[in-house]
């Protein structure tokens, strides 16, 4: 339903701006409105829209974050009560990328072809001094050194995602300056989580480590609206859906300097995924085929696996593993860079 109100809307919007392409407005070739540049003898002489699909390559800078995707490995205590801050890993603000090229059939439709690479990594370490000690988070309530408190703790986590994506656009309604196109296609999607602990006491260095793979592929659907102002200017919005079938591996160890596998545990399960992509934003394009946006994305894989949950799974010994469903989301700001051919 979401989704299909996002739609709605832009639709309501191109609708009361455009009035649907009035009637009246000069149509080229391929069906496209398209304005008057000058008359020559009484004969109107057509350019190319600003809208218009063209053939060309993009590149992308994401600066994004990942939210509710904090895990909390350490608890400052005095005997047992909680005294000091929580030792957390929560990812910060990181870079990543989106290539991709354009095969435009006509004004009015193109194939696009894109890869997106994103990576972050998170590094964190509390130190206590005596009578305060460390509660160790991450750690089986059973395991046989579960209760020994420890005086350093560091940790590490990583999140990764891969996508790839094929799509078929089209324009759906348009007019001089104003244009929705919907857009079919397919993805591949790839999301690890990676996480190590190292828990270190009086002769004895424990680790944690935890790793997350989804791998999955399915259908995607989309749709945009971009409205052109003056000098090039124009303002845009787009929004995709995309629906993986795939699967999750989970692993889960504790190890240590003297044993090397304390606890140990692996799951594994398919799983639909939906994704949602919603960005917003303004650009400015050339007539040399040079086109710049910058705007604000939101990213969500819904129905994923997350670490916290797949860990306290495990310490729960199995109570919740069919319970593991959660949303991970991305949001943060995207630069553009386009040229047409």
């Amino acid at each position: 339903m979401k989704i299909k109100a996002l739609f709605g809307a832009m639709f309501g919007l191109l609708a009361l701006n455009s009035g649907l392409a009035a009637a009246n407005e000069p149509v080229d070739l391929n069906g496209s409105a398209v304005q008057p540049a000058a008359f020559n003898s009484g004969s109107p002489v057509y350019q190319t829209p600003a809208w218009a699909h063209r053939s060309g390559v993009f590149g992308e800078l994401l600066v994004l974050r990942a939210r509710d995707a904090e895990i909390s490995y350490a608890l400052p205590v005095n005997g047992n009560v909680p005294q000091g801050d929580v030792g957390i890993l929560d990812p910060e603000a990181e870079l990543g990328f989106r290539v991709g090229l354009t095969k435009a059939l006509d004004h009015c439709s193109s194939f696009s072809l894109s890869y997106t690479g994103y990576s972050s990594s998170q590094s964190d370490q509390v130190d206590v001094n005596a009578p305060l000690s460390l509660a160790k988070l991450l750690v089986h309530p059973n395991e046989a050194n579960a209760a020994a408190n420890v005086l350093s703790a560091s940790g590490s986590y990583d999140i990764d995602f891969q996508l790839a994506d094929l799509d078929y656009r089209f324009i759906v309604l348009s007019n001089a300056c104003t244009a929705a196109n919907l857009t079919i296609g397919a993805r591949y999607g790839r999301l690890d989580q990676d996480l190590s602990v190292v828990y270190t006491g009086a002769g004895l260095t424990e680790t944690v480590t935890s790793d997350i793979e989804f791998n999955g592929a399915g259908l995607r659907l989309g749709a945009d609206i971009e409205h052109h102002l003056r000098r090039g200017t124009f303002l845009y919005g787009k929004t995709n859906a995309s629906l993986l079938a795939g699967k999750f591996d989970a692993s889960y160890l504790h190890s240590s300097n003297v044993d090397p596998i304390r606890v140990s545990s692996g799951w594994d399960a398919g799983r639909m995924v939906s994704m949602l992509d919603l960005e917003v934003g303004a650009g400015w394009q050339h007539c040399c085929g040079l086109r710049v946006t910058a705007g604000y994305m939101f990213n969500s894989w819904m129905g994923t696996v997350k670490t916290e949950d797949w860990i306290g799974a495990v310490q729960n010994n199995a109570g919740n593993y069919r319970d593991l469903s959660d949303d991970f989301t991305f949001d943060g700001f995207v630069t553009r860079v386009e040229y047409h051919f």
